[in-house]
């Protein structure tokens, strides 16, 4: 990897959903260990969030959940990623993801889930593998 290139991972959170603990956490944890994260914290809306992913050219994404409409939310997220042309940026989805929706949200098109019990180098070594930058 390009040491003047970092990867860029914008995370956020959809809708209503307000538990901001959990990716403040992992947006300073990122940080400490090289990547850049561009942080939307909570209240975005789908095509912010995609607005913001092509202006800030970013690597990998991350979203949050602990509100049980995750599925309906990453579903309108890929689907508006694709229609914009982005489709090819991997989606993480963390939070309070219930493992009986793993399948449904990898068929979506979801590269990563982080539920409970998910470790920071699991998380890192996600991102490392699916968000080298461009000319990296």
């Amino acid at each position: 990897m390009n040491p003047e290139k970092k990867i860029r991972c914008l995370l956020g959170m959809l809708g209503t959903d307000v538990h901001t603990k959990g990716l403040r956490t992992l947006a300073q944890l990122l940080r400490d260990d090289g990547i850049e994260v561009i942080y939307l914290g909570e209240h975005n809306t789908v095509d912010g969030m995609v607005n913001a992913m092509i202006q800030e050219d970013a690597d990998v994404v991350g979203i949050s959940f602990s509100i049980a409409t995750y599925l309906h939310y990453a579903r309108q997220l890929l689907d508006a990623m694709r229609a914009r042309g982005v489709g090819d940026i991997p989606v993480m989805v963390g939070g309070l993801v219930h493992p009986d929706d793993h399948e449904k949200l990898k068929e979506i098109g979801v590269s990563g889930i982080f539920g409970p019990g998910s470790t920071t180098p699991q998380i890192l070594t996600f991102i490392r593998s699916v968000g080298q930058p461009a000319g990296a």
